[in-house]
């Protein structure tokens, strides 16, 4: 607990470089640790610590649903009820105990703070980045898609992007996987190329 100046006696002990009591790291071998949070509390438990200079994450999955007709991104926690901190020196697991988010750390049978390997963790840091990768590809397909299912056989189109930008064309034949079969004039002949749907705009009438 913290005192005001006035009530500290003698034989009281002051911890160099702390001197409001609040500091939750010493001076030590930077380490990573799984820490336990509250219940739905894994957000202010990492803006707790990263405000004591400490970075922590918590591994999470995006999916976006249709709620109602309205689109929306709802983020979930792989791992609920843990984040994984890297303190930069030893912690002083009293304090970090006391945050009001953080309920216990992952210990060995021993009891001790468990230390956590970085190669193990690597995968779990970059599942943010993997499922937004994974999202936006599929975004682009289903774009895809909806593009083609506006072309059929017998359509006018206009490349409006890639190699054949400009250029009007004839639908052949439509494959949402594949891509669309298109007839076009090039270099006074008539030719037989492929085409992505996304890359093709209909032409009224």
């Amino acid at each position: 607990m913290t005192r005001h100046w006035l009530e500290v006696e003698v034989g009281d002990v002051a911890e160099p470089g702390d001197r409001d009591g609040r500091e939750i790291v010493r001076l030590g071998v930077p380490r990573w640790y799984a820490l336990r949070c509250r219940p739905q509390r894994e957000n202010a438990a990492e803006r707790w610590l990263s405000e004591r200079g400490v970075y922590a994450f918590h591994p999470v999955t995006s999916r976006v649903t249709q709620v109602k007709g309205t689109r929306r991104e709802v983020t979930s926690c792989y791992l609920p009820g843990y984040v994984f901190a890297r303190f930069p020196g030893e912690p002083v697991g009293h304090r970090v105990l006391g945050s009001p988010f953080i309920s216990d750390a992952l210990r060995t049978s021993s009891g001790q703070w468990g230390i956590l390997g970085v190669s193990k963790l690597r995968r779990l840091h970059d599942m943010r980045r993997v499922d937004q990768a994974i999202r936006q590809r599929q975004g682009l397909e289903a774009k895809k898609l909806r593009a083609a299912r506006q072309l059929k056989s017998g359509d006018r189109a206009l490349f409006k992007a890639g190699v054949f930008a400009g250029f009007d064309c004839e639908i052949v034949a439509v494959d949402k996987w594949n891509g669309a079969k298109v007839r076009l004039e090039l270099f006074g002949r008539e030719a037989l190329v492929s085409a992505s749907p996304d890359d093709l705009v209909k032409l009224s009438g």
